[in-house]
């Protein structure tokens, strides 16, 4: 497969203001293939910001694009160009197993659905921050942030699990521009009231692209219908984690019957390898019975 363009449903914005909406995507091969299975245990935003950098060939006018380019992309747009992937790779249709929510079933279920129908939420960017005036109930004040984005979630990753309060005033701490004109510290924002962070987050969501994390879905045992979550990053990730013994494997079966070298099979898509793989056995078949 040739390389892609895509429209972003947010914007990258570059140090000089500029904002950037189109990415041109190179297939995933053999190599990004075999960093994704040789680094487990990688928090699943580092891994995709090392797995973009090695596939976005272009973003808006931008040729050279570098890991800190990447890190910057928006949270929306960094899950869209990996769903993008995730077509370029597999296809656009999606087989998973889920378990019914209701606690007195859990049974579990196979679903069925296309990429095209995973809700995107358009939302270009004019610039990189923005503004917004408090309610007089939280406050009132004016705050310029900016929207979160690959390097927040790098940085604060590992808070997620285990103080969630504390990563969301981290976040806040890192978007937060100003309020009032004065840059605030992380002393300051841990002492917002919880209504000035409600309404700044608020503000965050309503302006950042998004793609859908759940849908709806009716359970074949208990016949009800019940809200599914659907995490775009950690399901593709884990289909791309390709087992590094069966890359291997297909890298020695090329490499023994055609002479390529494991350069050459790992520069393959793997919709190429695996092509070439099935005329192989079609052909050594064919021998065989002959």
């Amino acid at each position: 497969m040739d390389r892609m363009a895509f429209q972003l449903p947010g914007g990258f914005v570059d140090d000089d203001g500029q904002v950037h909406d189109h990415v041109i995507l190179s297939p995933l091969c053999g190599f990004s293939e075999r960093m994704v299975a040789g680094r487990n245990g990688t928090p699943a935003p580092v891994l995709l910001t090392a797995l973009l950098s090695r596939c976005i060939d272009k973003i808006g006018s931008i040729d050279q694009v570098t890991e800190g380019m990447v890190r910057r992309l928006l949270v929306g747009d960094r899950l869209f160009l990996l769903l993008k992937l995730r077509e370029m790779t597999f296809g656009r249709n999606i087989q998973a197993v889920i378990n019914c929510s209701f606690p007195d079933c859990r049974a579990r279920a196979d679903i069925d659905f296309a990429t095209e129908n995973i809700p995107i939420t358009q939302s270009p960017q004019g610039s990189l921050w923005h503004r917004l005036q408090l309610s007089p109930a939280a406050g009132g004040n004016i705050v310029t942030f900016r929207l979160p984005n690959g390097e927040d979630q790098e940085m604060l990753t590992h808070l997620l699990d285990s103080n969630e309060d504390m990563a969301a005033d981290k976040l806040l701490a890192r978007c937060v521009e100003s309020i009032d004109a004065v840059r605030p510290a992380m002393a300051d924002i841990i002492t917002l009231p919880p209504t000035a962070k409600a309404e700044i987050e608020q503000e965050m969501e309503r302006l950042a692209p998004r793609i859908s994390t759940s849908f709806e879905a009716r359970c074949p045992v208990c016949d009800r219908s019940f809200t599914a979550a659907f995490d775009v990053q950690e399901f593709v990730m884990a289909e791309l984690n390709t087992r590094l013994d069966l890359l291997l494997k297909e890298v020695h079966y090329l490499a023994f019957h055609y002479h390529w070298s494991e350069k050459e099979i790992l520069g393959m898509t793997r919709q190429n390898r695996r092509r070439y793989i099935e005329v192989l056995s079609e052909e050594m078949e064919r021998l065989n019975h002959a």
